[in-house]
């Protein structure tokens, strides 16, 4: 992320464009003009168009993110609490896009283009802290692993996608269903406490 004032003008003015348009349709000089600066800014803080959509993307579930990965480096909690707030916070920013698209100008090929961004975006960022969790928890012998790294991305592939009801276009009912099997494999591959993880599914929005 871009620590800048001008940067943040920048996002600031495509989130804007972005609300009323479609995304493809936005010009680096339509985003220039909106922020009241040079084409040529844009280029010295972003590379392309589609990296300022990524960035706006990214800073939207920053303070989220920020704070999983504050919280996971506490040394007083334990493997299983690390994994819940990681889990939470793929649900409650899975949450906050929805809010966040609610009444906005979207297309539905810019909104599963959004969603799908999203999606790499949270992998990217929790991806490495989950796989620490999971190393921790291996030497607590909570959880048994022996690809901490692999097994963080397919976790979060599966939850990200499944918290997401855009993409994954299912009921609650389908849902549960899926993440009720997903947690019984997780407890059983991994020899997890039963009922531990029960929280993944519990009260989905």
């Amino acid at each position: 992320m871009h620590n800048n004032k001008k940067s943040d003008l920048i996002l600031d003015s495509m989130q804007r464009l972005m609300q009323k348009k479609d995304t493809r349709s936005i010009s680096v000089s339509e985003i220039a003009k909106e922020a009241g600066i040079g084409k040529g800014s844009i280029y010295y803080y972003f590379k392309s168009k589609e990296e300022i959509v990524d960035a706006v993307i990214e800073r939207s579930y920053s303070d989220a993110i920020q704070k999983a990965k504050e919280l996971v480096q506490d040394p007083a909690l334990d493997a299983q609490t690390k994994m819940e707030i990681i889990f939470q916070t793929c649900r409650d920013s899975s949450v906050e896009l929805s809010r966040q698209e609610a009444g906005s100008y979207m297309e539905r090929q810019q909104s599963a283009l959004l969603h799908q961004q999203y999606i790499y975006i949270m992998i990217r960022n929790l991806r490495p802290i989950l796989a620490d969790i999971i190393r921790q928890g291996n030497q607590e012998g909570t959880i048994t692993c022996s690809s901490p790294e692999e097994v963080a991305e397919i976790v979060l592939i599966i939850l990200t996608i499944k918290f997401d009801t855009y993409l994954s276009n299912a009921d609650a009912a389908q849902i549960q269903s899926t993440l009720d099997v997903f947690t019984y494999m997780l407890e059983t591959s991994f020899h997890i406490e039963k009922g531990r993880l029960d929280y993944i599914w519990a009260n989905q929005p």
